[in-house]
């Protein structure tokens, strides 16, 4: 099979150079045919130029630089529409999954159309922890689903999904985007299922988390699409 492998990176530039090694390392055990796309979301210390370091010595690697950041949604999105093989496989370019563990998705892959991680034991402050358990049950509340961990950033996709639901129908750039992408697709009758991954503590750089203006974006966002469902209102197209 042919993969599209990216990862989102947002002041990363101590992860880039690890991430992307990994991934030559490990990814080619899986397909033959691989490329890796580096999602620079306008970065402001070194994460851009060494990605273009990378790229100019493997032609495996592309990079796809925002001039200003779009945020975490809106970089993936970006690498979503640039994929070009048959499968899209990401993960987040903090390092803190371990990209062996796409067999755990593929293994899960046959008559699927999306394979979503959840981690097993998530490796973050307790603060994290609360927000995300409280969070996860809101929106299984709100939109129904067995959502176990929305914000998983470890997720594997047939690239034809998103002819048949384009990703013009999911609306966020914001940190909600994950979670309506998967209300959208399952929505939509994507066949998606749900598998363990492995969770590790960041060694580089310290944790973002989200200040409260991502918060309270995510939190309209949220708002807005079960109004939307609620009115019956038609996602674009």
């Amino acid at each position: 099979m042919g993969l599209s492998f990216f990862f989102p990176a947002l002041n990363e530039e101590e992860n880039i150079a690890p991430l992307v090694a990994s991934a030559l390392e490990v990814l080619p055990r899986f397909t033959d045919d691989l490329e890796v796309t580096i999602v620079d979301d306008g970065s402001t210390d070194r994460t851009g130029a060494i990605a273009d370091e990378l790229a100019a010595r493997e032609r495996r690697i592309r990079v796809i630089h925002h001039g200003a950041r779009r945020g975490y949604g809106g970089a993936v999105r970006s690498g979503l529409l640039a994929a070009t093989k048959a499968w899209i496989f990401y993960t987040d370019g903090d390092r803190q999954f371990d990209l062996t563990d796409l067999s755990r998705l593929l293994a899960a892959s046959d008559g699927a159309d999306a394979v979503v991680g959840f981690r097993e034991k998530r490796a973050d402050p307790w603060r994290r922890l609360f927000v995300a358990w409280v969070y996860n049950r809101l929106i299984r509340v709100l939109f129904g689903g067995p959502w176990r961990d929305v914000d998983c950033g470890f997720k594997l996709f047939r690239r034809d999904v998103f002819a048949r639901v384009p990703l013009t129908r999911v609306r966020s750039n914001g940190a909600f985007f994950s979670p309506e992408l998967l209300i959208t697709l399952a929505r939509a009758g994507v066949r998606i299922r749900q598998v363990a991954v492995r969770h590790f503590p960041r060694t580089k750089h310290e944790p973002k988390g989200a200040p409260p203006r991502v918060i309270l974006r995510a939190i309209r966002d949220l708002l807005q699409l079960r109004l939307r469902l609620w009115l019956g209102v038609n996602h674009r197209t």
